[in-house]
Parts: structure tokens; sequence; C-alpha cells
């Protein structure tokens, strides 16, 4: 029995006022951990989501004189008592980023590290990275080790620099990937061209709720399950068949009635009721293997009344007020997939 398990949630653009979870990719991490240089010292900021990648707790480590200035369910911020520094933190769509702010690139020279559960394995993946500063005043970023958890594959980049008149910037890329889904951290540093006005750190988890299974047809061929939440809580699911013959057979649905249409290379089988629609497509490539692709689309999954995140530095006057958050963030997207999603697959 090989079994993928993946929970697949949507973001959607977010009205005034109210609020939206990330993904299932991200939330099913549960958050991560970031050790930033800051100031020739570090500090560590601790993110928790909830089950549906709401916030749910960020710590700073140490607080220091940092307040939370700003504070939702998919975004959080502080600032220092002096204003000299500033941690943001926010959660949506298909990402979760970290971002530190300071004065001059000065005060982010140093090592940091990264950690999470990137999918939802039990064992955290660990990345080490370095922040310097070139002949010229701009920023460097250097990887150090990378250690991806068991039955976690992990690629580093290289370095890339660029720059222009008015800043100059470095970062790097770590592709995890884990049965058929991929989810890439993204380092990046920058600073204004002179160096002593304004710079920023800010480490990216993105994944798209999607997965792609590929090899030659016998490794495919067998029963396979995908089984969700709809963006109200309810649990649905599908069962299917990969036949011998290169073609999918669905099976049957749980949790609600699934309208079912063959497709040329799958299916559809759409929850009308919850406006969840599962699609699953076996495709043959020019050198004769297959690649089964899953995926659920919905308008996305708003939620209203999402308790605020707790953290541990004191909270600003007003930092609570309902966000005005209209997707542009680390997580607005066009891309409306989701569904939360268990995909197993037996021979």
């Amino acid at each position: 029995m090989a079994t993928v398990a993946i929970s697949l949630v949507a973001l959607l653009a977010l009205p005034v006022a109210v609020l939206a979870s990330t993904t299932g990719s991200i939330a099913q991490t549960g958050g991560m951990t970031a050790t930033l240089p800051m100031l020739g010292s570090s500090l560590t900021v601790e993110v928790t989501l909830d089950g549906t990648g709401n916030l749910s707790q960020v710590n700073l480590d140490p607080v220091g004189t940092y307040s939370a200035t700003k504070l939702s369910a998919h975004a959080v911020t502080f600032d220092s008592a002096d204003g000299t520094t500033q941690v943001k933190i926010k959660a949506g769509g298909d990402k979760l980023a970290i971002k530190a702010s300071a004065g001059s690139l000065d005060a982010l020279v140093g090592p940091g590290t990264w950690s999470a559960d990137v999918f939802g394995t039990g064992a955290k993946s660990t990345v080490a990275y370095t922040v310097g500063k070139a002949a010229d005043g701009s920023p460097t970023l250097t990887l150090g080790a990378v250690n991806a958890a068991s039955g976690i594959t992990a690629v580093s980049g290289t370095p890339k620099t660029g720059s222009d008149k008015k800043a100059a910037g470095a970062s790097v890329k770590v592709v995890f990937g884990h049965d058929g889904y991929t989810k890439t951290l993204s380092i990046r540093v920058s600073a204004d061209a002179k160096g002593d006005r304004h710079a920023s750190l800010q480490l990216t988890l993105s994944g798209k709720d999607r997965q792609k299974m590929s090899g030659a047809l016998a490794d495919l061929v067998g029963s396979h399950t995908w089984s969700g939440k709809a963006c109200d809580g309810t649990a649905v699911g599908i069962s299917y068949d990969v036949l011998a013959n290169g073609t999918v057979a669905y099976g049957s649905a749980t949790g609600g009635t699934a309208t079912v249409k063959s497709l040329g290379h799958g299916f559809s089988a759409r929850f009308d009721s919850l406006k969840l629609k599962v699609q699953v497509s076996l495709t043959q490539a020019k050198d004769g293997t297959y690649s089964l692709r899953t995926s659920a689309n919905r308008g996305g999954c708003l939620h209203q009344g999402v308790p605020l995140p707790k953290v541990n530095a004191p909270v600003k006057p007003g930092a609570d007020q309902p966000s005005d958050h209209k997707g542009t963030g680390p997580g607005a997207s066009s891309d409306h997939k989701g569904g939360g999603s268990h995909h197993s697959r037996k021979h």
C-alpha cells in the first residue's frame, strides 16, 4: 500500500473584513520557524497554523521591544519600539511568508535557519543560509546545509543576484518533493542601491495543490482514493481505478452526491451542493510513460469569525481591527484550486 496524505484547501482574493485560509498544501505544514539575522544577533520567528491554514500563534524570541501593530488570521506585523525594524508574517493562498525589514543591509547580515514539516509527515526539513554584503554594498546569499526529512527530496538552486539604479537583491530557492507534490522555499534579500536606507529579508514557502505521479503504466494501475473536506467542513471522497488498458474508471463517492462527467483522459466528479469538483486524468507521454494527475477545484473558502492568532509580544491598541487585505500579499492568487484531500493508491 502506497499512501499519499495531502490536504487541499483553497484561497480566494479576500474582500474587506473577510478572512481566508491558505491552501491545504501550506496548512498541512502546521507552520514554520525561521531564525533571522537581525542587528548583529538573531531573531527567531515561530509561526503556527490551524487545521485550515489560518495563523493561530506567532512567537518572537527574543521579544525585546517588539509589539504587534497589526493582527489578523492571515497577517501579523511586529514593529520595534524605535521603529528601526519590522517583522511581517502572512499566510494566504499557496504561500506562507516571513519578512524582516531594517534601515540598512548591515542590520540583516549574518547566518540564519529555516525549518518546517513541509509535507506533514511528522518530521522537519531544515535549511541554513547566510546573508552577506559584497564589496560594492549589494546583498549576497549563501546556502548552507539543506537537510530534507526522510522520504522527501530537496533540490537546491544556485543563488542569483541582480540590481538596478534603485535597488540590489539576491535570491535562492530550494524545491522539496514528496509523492508527486512539490513545495518551494524562496529566500530573498534586497537593499536600496545605497544600502543605508532600507533592506529586507523574506522567506516564503509556496506549494500548489496539485499531484502528479509519473512512471510506467504498471506502476499506476490499481485502486485509488481521494478524500477531503468542503469549505463548510463536510468530509467527502471518491474512489477510482487505473486500468491496465490505460484508462481511468470512476468508482463511488462518499459524503455527498457527485455528478460524474467522463473526460478524454479521465473524469470529473462535481459535488454541486458543496461547490467542489475533483478531476482525475491519466495521460501518456511520447516516451511511453504515464502521468496521473489529481486536483480539486472550487471558488475558494472564505471564513468569517476566525479567532485572532495569539502572540507573545504586547499588542498595540487597534492592532486587531478588521483587515482590509484584498489578496495583495504573498498568498494572493487567481488559482482557485482546493479541497482538503487525501490521495491513496493500492496496487
